[in-house]
């Protein structure tokens, strides 16, 4: 029989997004009681670990990982249910209905839940030796694979993460293949010219990358001893790597009047459509004031200062804006790329190729719309990521300035 606990405040997702905003809210509201549900059995840790090498490797005590603990739960008076996810809303009799049966009742409501692995569904994806990256316990098998024998590894997807573990696995002898249905590494978030030096370097160093194609079936037993491509081209593995990115659970919100895209929409207070929920975190499709459009930011310093700005929204009188230049970084092979604000490449936008010294190895682009920078994307150039930003949150207008900034007459830290 299902049981129903009144709480003042419920937040669903216990990352990062979710227990900042728990530790906000109990600074400014030291009775009113708090309940966060996670769909994983473990107190916050920091994803951001996850794919770095000193932790994968064990250099670090795997300990480090934990952000929070049990008695820190206890000491802030924060009811932590583990290993349980919402699976509906009742938005009028405020309550939300949990995978045991049992509901929590809310006077305030933060949904903070997150983006999801999307998982693979071609034939053979349940054998064994495949492994995703996205929780903790994720991250155990890829640790077993960096410090074992070296394997034959296919990594799908071109994206961060893939570049992080890609470097840690080749550095510990394993031998990588990988496939990817894009044209180039990071597309479409850095520009084929940015990227040839980076691709470059990882053949130099036999990696192999097999572009615009896909894996349409994992060959095996119970583990896998192979894929088949598109193309018909078999390749033996002992180890696939799926990171062929995230989803947003968001339909069970819909149904219950949430206004959703993508995330779950919300306003610069990260307000939804209904009144007394907030969202936080990769869940969130926010309007975004220095932009001028919605977005979701989906990085781990965006989330904490949602989760930070949500909290002190639902436990004080105060409307906190949440202003933030997105921006994220990944190291590998002795590159250092760095994305800030909006880099997609819709029609609307402008492509402006900023001259670097080094054109071999550096590069640097910005996105201008409506003659205001909003994006930029930079490789062993983290000056001019600083910059671009700076220029992002002071809204510069820069429509006279293209032509300079192309050919180099215009210096853009000078804009400044």
């Amino acid at each position: 029989m299902s049981t129903m606990q009144h709480y003042t405040y419920v937040i669903i997702g216990g990352g990062i997004a979710g227990t900042t905003a728990a530790e906000t809210i109990r600074k400014h509201d030291s009775e009113g009681k708090i309940a966060i549900v996670s769909d994983e059995p473990h107190v916050c840790y920091s994803r951001v670990l996850l794919s770095k090498p000193g932790w994968v490797l064990g250099e670090q005590p795997f300990e480090n990982v934990w952000l929070k603990s049990d008695e820190w739960y206890e000491e802030n008076d924060i009811h932590l249910f583990k290993g349980l996810t919402a699976t509906a809303l009742d938005t009028d009799q405020k309550h939300i209905t949990l995978s045991d049966d049992d509901a929590l009742a809310y006077d305030k409501l933060l949904l903070a839940t997150g983006a999801h692995n999307r998982m693979w569904n071609i034939p053979g994806a349940d054998k064994k030796g495949i492994h995703y990256l996205r929780t903790v316990d994720d991250a155990k098998g890829i640790n077993e694979i960096a410090r074992g024998e070296p394997k034959k590894v296919v990594m799908v997807g071109s994206a961060c993460v893939s570049f992080e573990i890609m470097e840690i696995l080749h550095e510990q002898g394993h031998h990588i293949t990988e496939v990817m249905r894009e044209k180039y590494f990071f597309e479409p978030q850095l520009s084929d010219l940015g990227v040839a030096p980076i691709e470059k370097t990882l053949e130099d160093k036999g990696i192999e990358i097999i572009r615009e194609t896909e894996v349409v079936e994992v060959l095996g037993g119970d583990s896998v001893e192979g894929v088949r491509l598109k193309n018909g081209r078999e390749l033996p593995c002992d180890v696939i790597l799926p990171f062929i990115g995230v989803e947003i659970p968001v339909e069970w919100l819909k149904q219950a009047g949430i206004a959703t895209h993508k995330g779950i929409y919300s306003n610069q207070h990260l307000e939804t459509n209904v009144p007394n929920i907030w969202t936080a975190g990769d869940t969130t499709e926010c309007w975004d004031i220095m932009l001028g459009e919605t977005v979701i930011m989906g990085n781990w310093m965006s989330a904490r200062l949602q989760g930070e700005v949500a909290g002190n929204n639902m436990s004080t009188d105060e409307r906190t804006t949440f202003e933030q230049v997105s921006f994220h970084t990944s190291h590998g092979f002795g590159y250092q790329i760095g994305w800030t604000g909006d880099v997609r490449t819709l029609p609307d936008r402008t492509i402006v190729h900023i001259p670097v010294e080094d054109e071999v190895q550096d590069h640097c682009r910005i996105l201008v719309r409506h003659g205001r920078i909003i994006g930029g994307t930079t490789v062993n150039r983290p000056d001019l990521m600083s910059t671009i930003t700076k220029l992002i949150k002071a809204k510069v207008d820069v429509s006279d300035k293209l032509k300079g900034l192309r050919d180099g007459s215009v210096d853009i830290k000078s804009i400044l």
